[in-house]
């Protein structure tokens, strides 16, 4: 006995016909009726005879259709209620990872542009860094992400959709504002402000640039708060110092060697599981948002 022959019956019973019964479940009169006749093998009953152009019920039928209409009821009840949970999760919901830079700056500019079409979705933001960020996408935490850090795992698809450069600023009151650029000794003698474990100070490091570090800081947000306070030079994706320079309390400090330096932003996501509506527009939106669109390779 299975549910599949339980909703034939019903469609059967309420019709007391045949055909209009194939009809309804969408197969064929002759699976119609090879399924009836299992059921009533299974059971050791007669449900049915022919009447007329039509079938009617027999007594143990009748009884029959008592107790499955229940059955076929809440599972279709089951069903509308499942699809609609789903239907409405998928359209109000989207979680997004990001490393700490793109959520900087980057990412709340294509979120708010995203929401301004998509009122009903309420996104929620998840930060880490990079590994950590990778372990979200695979362990389906979120479902799409932005990270400065090329994954290196198959299952994880990676498109580069940003450049971003890097920038040197001080505090526009700081004694080094009145200058232009850094030549190499003045480079070894200023003091520098740095994130831990941030993409910038590994590139730093990867180019053998020496620094005179007088203080690190666990987030980019403490790291503005040290430069505007005058503790020192800040090396900054361009796009997150942007406010600052705009407004006045920061100032520009040219340092040749950082034009070497190009971050690139990658949205990733699970190769082999397809990216919900939401999904797909956030994916969309960050192609569009970005400063220097790129075409995947």
């Amino acid at each position: 006995m299975t549910l599949h022959q339980l909703k034939i019956f019903d469609a059967v019973a309420e019709h007391l016909n045949i055909t209009q019964a194939s009809r309804k479940v969408r197969i064929s009169q002759p699976s119609v009726t090879k399924q009836l006749r299992l059921l009533e093998r299974e059971c050791g009953s007669k449900f049915y005879v022919k009447s007329g152009r039509g079938i009617r019920l027999t007594e143990e039928g009748r009884l029959f259709q008592v107790a499955v209409k229940p059955i076929v009821e809440q599972t279709e009840k089951l069903k509308r209620t499942f699809v609609n949970r789903v239907a409405e999760a998928r359209s109000e919901n989207l979680i997004v990872g990001s490393t700490p830079s793109p959520a900087g700056f980057f990412l709340p500019a294509v979120l708010k542009s995203f929401v301004q079409l998509h009122p009903t979705v309420h996104p929620t933001l998840r930060t880490g860094y990079p590994q950590a960020i990778e372990e979200m996408v695979l362990n389906g935490d979120v479902e799409i992400a932005l990270t400065t850090t090329l994954p290196d795992h198959s299952e994880i698809v990676a498109e580069p959709i940003h450049f971003e450069d890097i920038v040197a600023v001080v505090s526009a009151k700081h004694p080094l504002a009145t200058k232009r650029r850094l030549n190499q000794a003045e480079l070894g003698q200023a003091p520098f402000v740095m994130t831990t474990r941030g993409r910038i100070a590994q590139e730093i490091e990867r180019m053998g640039l020496k620094l005179n570090i007088v203080i690190w800081c666990e987030s980019i947000e403490l790291k503005k708060a040290a430069v505007q306070a005058g503790l020192g030079v800040g090396l900054f994706y361009r796009g997150s110092a942007e406010s600052g320079l705009r407004e006045g309390y920061f100032k520009v400090i040219e340092i040749p060697r950082l034009k070497e330096i190009n971050i690139t932003y990658y949205v990733i996501y699970r190769k082999e599981i397809p990216l919900y509506a939401n999904g797909r527009d956030f994916l969309m939106f960050s192609r569009q948002w970005s400063r220097t669109p790129m075409t995947p390779g």
